[in-house]
């Protein structure tokens, strides 16, 4: 994925949702808060499927690299597969951890 590729979808804590103009105005330090990024459709773009995933296996995707220069992101969807009848519902567990390298 190319750095420019994708729009910010920032995630905005709020206590109740805002209404008319407010639902659209400008929120301060918008660019500070977390993102996720929604990607459309690329010729370029290769999707992997693990039709066959057991139980036991384990998917990690990298969400983000500070460095650039080498695959720093990882699209990643799920959809439902209606050519596999014998497919068995999967449950997704989402765990983040942050890790700090230094050449020092």
């Amino acid at each position: 994925m190319r750095d420019d590729e994708g729009t910010h979808n920032t995630k905005v804590d709020v206590t109740e949702i805002p209404t008319g103009d407010a639902l659209y105005a400008p929120i301060a330090g918008e660019e500070d808060m977390l993102a996720a990024t929604i990607f459309h459709y690329s010729p370029r773009h290769r999707w992997w499927y693990f039709p066959d995933l057991q139980p036991q296996e384990v998917i990690f995707i990298k969400l983000y690299d500070s460095d650039h220069s080498k695959a720093w992101r990882c699209p990643h969807t799920a959809f439902r597969d209606t050519t596999r009848p014998d497919a068995q519902p999967r449950r997704s567990m989402e765990f983040r951890a942050l890790a700090y390298f230094s050449n020092h």
